[in-house]
């Protein structure tokens, strides 16, 4: 029995791909198929021996490598960049191109690194934009994939250096409708992340259909999308409904995580609201910068009902238009948004003590930026008690900017003691009165009192120094 196993492991390992060449059984050799005969002959001849087998294993080669690994072994290769423009970090593979030529398996692996990401500015944009539709479409079925379905995030910034010295206007738009059709067509798979920054000059924004930003073929088609940054976008002054085009976004895009809107301007009052009902409970970074008169109120208290998973909101108007934010919409905020942990109203003044003295509700905060609100010149000063309570209900603080002539005491900044993570304090118009109470010369934060006039002081405060 034991040489029969001993037989059917050998018969094994021959069949796996040992290299053996046993002999063959002559014509005069008869096949005896009786295992428990001495003169049993094999029909594939006789079984090699132990010794006769080879240990040595076959080589690995690039070939051999699993996927796991060789994106290992590549991620050694990538380049973090920081985000200014939305203050986040990004993985490039842009030095992967050879290792797609090395061989099939490693195409695989690297050519959905290297298309990931994909960023056109700068005089080569226009070819490079071009030759990357080009590849994506793959009329000719030349291209080994199909690249457009890597793709997950792309930002196109239009040309500011190139000016048309008859109208004084920017000419060069690399973003166009044409563009944004053939991305929504060829890039819709995986599409998440979407950066456009138009030029400041002449856009394609007239009434004219060959005018239009298709916006509604993005929000059939890419249905993976949650986050979009239009910077410098002017949109086109259409009656709000069908033929609105961003407004059609609006309605029928994927509910957004990150909507990011930077001096763009004409987008109707109608779309703002449609956005924050669209992206509802997805919403949880809002950022809209140099907005004009069409963002109000209203919107906002839109937004703050819609999007109770907010975490970052930053909200600022253009010179020329008043802020709209008021203690309405900051009351709506703090009642809905309690998970909110970045909040920066840049010129907001018309926040009082009765909106200000919530915001000790929101526990998650991080930084509260109000460079402007309870301000003596816009009449609204916040009470002690409110300050105390924001410091020791808002223990996660990082970053606090206010304008407190309230604080005239040091009971503020030792409660400020209950932040140990705060890195970042500044505080204006603070009283002369605070420079000599001596409790807060005990804290160590006279030196960093700086005066703005003769009768106001700024503390600026990092723990770097």
């Amino acid at each position: 029995m034991r040489e029969m196993m001993n037989e059917t492991k050998l018969r094994q390992r021959w069949c796996k791909g040992v290299a053996l060449e046993p002999p063959i059984a002559t014509k005069d050799q008869d096949l005896d198929l009786d295992p428990g005969n001495q003169g049993y002959v094999s029909e594939v001849g006789p079984l090699p021996k132990d010794d006769d087998l080879d240990p040595i294993p076959r080589p690995l080669t690039i070939h051999s490598l699993e996927p796991k690994l060789l994106r290992r072994i590549f991620s050694f290769l990538a380049v973090q960049h920081y985000d200014y423009l939305n203050h986040r970090t990004h993985t490039l593979y842009h030095a992967l191109y050879p290792l797609t030529l090395v061989c099939k398996s490693w195409n695989n692996v690297a050519s959905p690194l290297l298309w990931q990401e994909r960023t056109f500015h700068g005089w080569r944009a226009g070819d490079e934009l071009a030759t990357f539709i080009q590849q994506t479409e793959n009329a000719d079925f030349s291209s080994t994939h199909e690249y457009g379905e890597f793709v997950k995030r792309i930002e196109i910034i239009d040309s500011h250096d190139v000016v048309d010295k008859q109208n004084g206007q920017f000419v060069i738009n690399w973003i166009t409708p044409d563009v944004i059709l053939a991305l929504s067509e060829h890039c819709s798979k995986r599409l998440r992340d979407l950066t456009l920054v138009f030029a400041t000059g002449r856009q394609f924004s007239n009434e004219n259909e060959e005018g239009l930003i298709p916006w509604n073929a993005f929000a059939d088609s890419c249905r993976r999308l949650f986050m979009v940054t239009l910077t410098n976008y002017i949109c086109p002054i259409l009656p709000v409904g069908d033929g609105h085009p961003l407004h059609q976004f609006a309605t029928h895009t994927n509910p957004l995580t990150e909507l990011v809107f930077k001096r763009c301007k004409n987008i109707p009052d109608e779309t703002f609201q449609q956005l924050a009902r669209t992206c509802g409970k997805a919403l949880t970074k809002l950022v809209l910068l140099d907005s004009d008169a069409c963002l109000g109120a209203t919107e906002m208290i839109e937004f703050a009902r819609e999007c109770p998973n907010l975490r970052h909101l930053n909200v600022s108007w253009i010179e020329s238009v008043a802020p709209k934010i008021n203690d309405e919409v900051v009351l709506e905020l703090t009642a809905n948004c309690l998970r909110l942990e970045y909040v920066s109203l840049l010129d907001a003044d018309s926040i009082s003590d009765v909106s200000f003295q919530t915001l000790s509700r929101l526990r998650y905060l991080r930084n509260l930026i109000l460079p402007r609100a309870g301000s003596e010149k816009s009449g609204m000063a916040y009470r002690q008690e409110s300050l105390i309570a924001l410091a020791k209900s808002c223990k996660r603080l990082e970053q606090l900017q206010l304008v407190a002539p309230g604080a005239t005491t040091s009971r503020f900044f030792e409660a400020l003691l209950f932040c140990p993570n705060l890195q970042v304090l500044v505080i204006g118009e603070l009283c002369k009165a605070l420079l000599i109470d001596q409790r807060f010369k005990t804290l160590g934060l006279a030196k960093y009192v700086d005066p703005e006039t003769s009768d106001a002081y700024k503390l600026v405060w990092h723990k770097k120094t």
